[in-house]
């Protein structure tokens, strides 16, 4: 569940592997409308639980040279203390290399390295 501006939604998401080469990675999402009826589905689809946790954020929109970017500023309370910051944007194959330099040059700008960052699940 994420708990986005005072809004609770169910989201199912699958993330791919990262690529070999690093970077990008194809996420899929949708909205459920009731997450006991999803795990209901998924438990009978075999899929077992692995981790369960609240998402709580906030989301901003940006666009950073003709791009749109979606920052997130996470925290999970099962991880007290640690906050997250996912920052994303939509594209097509042939706009990853531009649209990952423009991620990063966002990150440089708000004091984020390439060593604070992270493909861990």
């Amino acid at each position: 569940m994420a708990h986005c501006a005072g809004v609770t939604r169910v989201l199912l998401t699958y993330k791919e592997p990262v690529p070999d080469a690093g970077g990008a990675r194809r996420e899929h999402e949708t909205t459920a409308g009731d997450a006991g009826v999803l795990v209901s589905v998924l438990t009978a689809l075999g899929v077992g639980e692995f981790i369960a946790f609240e998402k709580h954020c906030g989301n901003y929109r940006l666009t950073v040279r003709g791009r749109d970017l979606l920052a997130t500023v996470v925290t999970v309370p099962e991880l007290a203390g640690q906050t997250f910051l996912e920052l994303e944007s939509l594209a097509e194959a042939e706009e990853l290399d531009a649209a990952w330099e423009v991620v990063r040059c966002v990150l440089r700008e708000l004091g984020v390295s390439d060593h604070d960052l992270t493909t861990a699940t």
